[in-house]
């Protein structure tokens, strides 16, 4: 532990305050030059002032990033409002004004993710740690023009440190005592000869956890993250340069966070007055942890994990040709992850789940950009991509599950045929898309500027999907648990290939569950316009108005146990493009170099949206939900109110709203109102009117950062900041237990340096209130379905949290 307290330096200059603002506020400025500093972002494949861009779009600059220990994208959500992510029990979620994927691993992203130009499209990938970021940008609404695939949403685009002319070198450490989390990061930059230049990054991250593990005696999760990245650049000719990158990480997790914070005592039937934990505790003489059913910061489980690699490679050609610039993205991405879920979320045995995946992307992206001229510009180009998927998971049920003796009690000897067992499903996707995109302005006026962008996409997708049940070895199973698959079909609605030679018995579950294995395949063109009108009413103020549509590409679908309320399992295999129509009106304003405000409006309409819901046992049915409405206001500023003190601030309104999704999985107890296979049994819930999950109808930051010389040569920078979100639910099935009270998270940070900023040395207060809001609620599995109680899992924030930094710059 000796090695967790030494710190190898300072932190970077002081951090901007909110989602919108990266100067740096620690560095001293005269009469003639203070006021805020601009922000260039490419978010429209140019370097930029953010004032100039007709997009709502938020950054979060590298200081920010470290100087605030946002560690991974899912920290970035309390600094930019209306972007929200959660790490749930098998997956990420990441929303964008409301708009997000569900919880299936045959999703793409509605929030599409791109690190240096190349894009990101599995959720896993999101979780990866931050490694030598120069920003991350936030872009709102529909991006499919240059962002390009399934940004239907909106985008992340991440901008990574490159090389310097000079020599630059830093070392930075935190240590976080909550949960020991043990940071170290650092680089290596500058030129090798004059026409070659070179970046080494690299960061170690050791954290033992903030919840205690009742079955373990250990906190979780336990965290152990390396990454390293090479980039080189070489000047081929006066004119052509080359950049070539490699970057190899893993980012393991034993243990989870999840805590049982719901479970009502049982209504009817043998365990009538019990709730979920006392009958596995009292009547099957489970572990005493599940006893444990209240928000606490205690969990229970055993052998969880979560073992994941990625690999990019990646060479990028930028080549004047006169006034023009043609650029070349060539990429190759790899994903792998191994995972291990205690699933049943409790400290009892009753079963958990494996999850495989290996993931690999081949990218190739040209983009011609000419110069802007006095009347028109234009950038235009073309995209392939080739994409192979191979997955697999797994439902295990070892002989000592209390299942068995369960459903012994019930009809013996049928328990005993699931002992040693697993239901594996294994899933394979091949893809490629080709398209073509262009965005043209026109300046027809010496204020006015029409914006005109389009992409064709043209898509092609085979899929295939089997579930077979086998031992827990991978073996057949052996003779005398042949019926095993019957079991798992009666019990938890699961079918299998095994059912095929099961006799009239097989037959009549394939008959209500539907056949495996099952393939499909697609072919598709779409094409996504944009118009823009950007008028300058004068000097750095402007407005804007736009309308685009995009599209978020269908599949198929992983995770279904059972064909659902589709005529045959091939019916629900396949799910179908979802689209969405935005309309924004808009307006970045400066008042001289002390105030920006900038405001956007906005009114988005989807269709066909893609969700995955829980079936009440063990699997969730992919679908498309029809339509949803989502509009609002988003506002941000920053007022430089003397030359040491600096506001910001940020707010953002939110009316989201199905306006046609009859398909909706029911929550406990909930009476379903619509019948939608005829059958005349009422089997969904309406989601009419609702709003989505974890959308909050008001959310805001407000930050101040002071910064002040306290005897020469030295200064302490000080910041303060807090955000604000308003009540939301938490669950996907919009439980009523699940909903989030409004609250707010204030965070405090006091640094020391030089004026040199040779190093600096800071102390963090994150969530210093200790306040620890539900983000993600789901069903505990079987205690609804199996013994009719209704029991909640929940995701909490970690609760307070004091840091120290150092830094130290070469």
């Amino acid at each position: 532990m000796t090695r967790k307290y030494f710190l190898l330096g300072g932190a970077l200059a002081a951090f901007t305050a909110t989602s919108a603002f990266a100067q740096d506020p620690s560095t001293p400025q005269s009469d003639a030059t203070a006021g805020l500093e601009d922000i260039i972002v490419t978010a429209q494949a140019r370097n930029q002032s953010l004032k100039d861009v007709p997009v709502s779009v938020s950054v979060v600059d590298g200081a920010t990033l470290q100087n605030k220990n946002l560690l991974r994208l899912e920290d970035v959500q309390f600094y930019v409002p209306n972007f929200k992510m959660t790490e749930v029990g098998i997956t990420t979620s990441i929303f964008i004004r409301g708009i997000g994927s569900g919880e299936n691993q045959g999703f793409e992203q509605s929030v599409g993710l791109y690190i240096d130009g190349v894009h990101y499209g599995r959720a896993k990938e999101t979780q990866a740690p931050f490694l030598d970021i120069d920003r991350v940008e936030v872009l709102r609404g529909p991006q499919s023009i240059l962002f390009g695939k399934n940004s239907v949403a909106g985008a992340l685009s991440v901008t990574t440190a490159k090389p310097t002319q000079s020599f630059k070198a830093s070392v930075m450490s935190s240590y976080e005592f909550n949960a020991n989390d043990f940071l170290t990061e650092g680089y290596v930059s500058g030129p090798i000869t004059d026409r070659v230049r070179a970046r080494l990054a690299m960061r170690y991250r050791d954290s033992q956890g903030f919840e205690f593990n009742l079955r373990t005696g250990k906190e979780n999760p336990q965290r152990d993250e390396f990454a390293v990245r090479g980039t080189v650049e070489v000047d081929l000719t006066d004119n052509l340069t080359a950049t070539a990158k490699a970057e190899v990480s893993r980012f393991d997790r034993t243990g989870r966070t999840g805590q049982t914070f719901v479970s009502d005592p049982i209504a009817a039937g043998p365990f009538a007055g019990l709730t979920y934990g006392q009958v596995l505790y009292n009547v099957f003489g489970q572990d005493a942890s599940v006893l444990d059913e209240k928000r606490d910061d205690r969990r229970a489980g055993t052998g969880e994990f979560s073992n994941n690699k990625m690999q990019t490679y990646s060479l990028g050609l930028d080549w004047k040709i006169g006034d023009y610039t043609l650029k070349s993205t060539s990429a190759f991405t790899r994903l792998k992850y191994d995972d291990n879920c205690d699933c049943d979320f409790t400290g009892a045995d009753i079963f958990s789940a494996g999850f495989q995946e290996k993931f690999d992307q081949t990218s190739q992206e040209i983009r011609l950009i000419s110069p802007e001229f006095d009347r028109f510009d234009f950038i235009l180009g073309g995209y392939y991509e080739h994409t192979k998927q191979d997955y697999g998971d797994q439902i295990v049920i070892a002989s000592n599950s209390l299942l068995i003796p369960a459903i012994n009690a019930q009809a013996p000897g049928f328990g005993s045929l699931l002992a040693n067992t697993q239901a594996a499903r294994t899933a394979r996707v091949k893809g490629d898309v080709l398209s073509a995109f262009a965005q043209a302005n026109w300046h027809f006026m010496p204020d006015v500027t029409l914006q005109l962008g389009g992409r064709y996409t043209y898509e092609w997708k085979t899929g295939a999907r089997g579930m077979t049940i086998l031992g827990t070895d991978g073996n057949a199973l052996p003779a005398a648990q042949t019926a095993a698959p019957l079991v798992y079909a009666n019990l938890f609605g699961i079918t299998s290939e095994n059912l095929n030679s099961l006799g009239p018995q097989g037959a009549f579950f394939i008959g209500q569950l539907g056949q495996l294995p099952i393939s499909g395949s697609l072919k598709k063109g779409r094409f996504s316009p944009d118009v823009k009108l950007r008028w300058e009413i004068a000097h750095n103020r402007m407005i804007y108005a736009s309308w685009s549509r995009g599209y978020k590409s269908g599949g198929f679908d992983f995770r279904a146990n059972n064909r659902s309320v589709f005529p045959t399992l091939a019916d629900s295999f396949q799910f179908k493009d979802e689209s969405a129509t935005n309309y924004e009106i808009g307006g970045k304003f400066s008042f001289g170099r002390k105030l920006e405000i900038n405001v956007a409006a906005y009114r988005t309409e989807y269709k066909d949206l893609q969700v995955a819901i829980y079936d009440g046992i063990l699997g969730y049915n992919v679908g498309n939900a029809a339509k949803a409405r989502v509009q609002g206001v988003e506002v941000d500023g920053r007022w430089a109110v003397t030359d040491r003190l600096t506001l910001s601030g940020s707010a953002a309104y939110t009316d989201f709203k199905f306006t046609d999704y009859p398909n909706g999985q029911c929550y406990f107890g909930q009476a379903p109102t619509t019948d939608l296979n005829g059958d005349g049994i009422l089997d969904h819930c309406s989601y009419n009117g609702l709003s989505n999950q974890l959308v909050s109808k008001w959310e805001g930051t407000l930050a101040a950062d002071y910064h002040y010389p306290i005897f020469r040569g030295y200064a302490l920078d000080m910041t303060a900041d807090m955000s604000f979100k308003s009540k939301y639910n938490a669950s996907p099935l919009f439980d009523p237990h699940a909903v989030q009270g409004a609250y707010q998270l204030v965070n405090l940070r006091l640094a020391l340096s030089p004026d040199s900023e040779k190093w600096q040395i800071a102390v963090l207060g994150k969530n210093i209130f200790d306040k620890r809001p539900l983000t993600y609620a789901g069903a505990l599995p079987l205690a609804s379905g199996t013994f009719g109680s209704d029991a909640l899992t929940g995701l909490f924030l970690q609760g307070r949290q004091i840091s120290i930094q150092g830094r130290v710059n070469f």
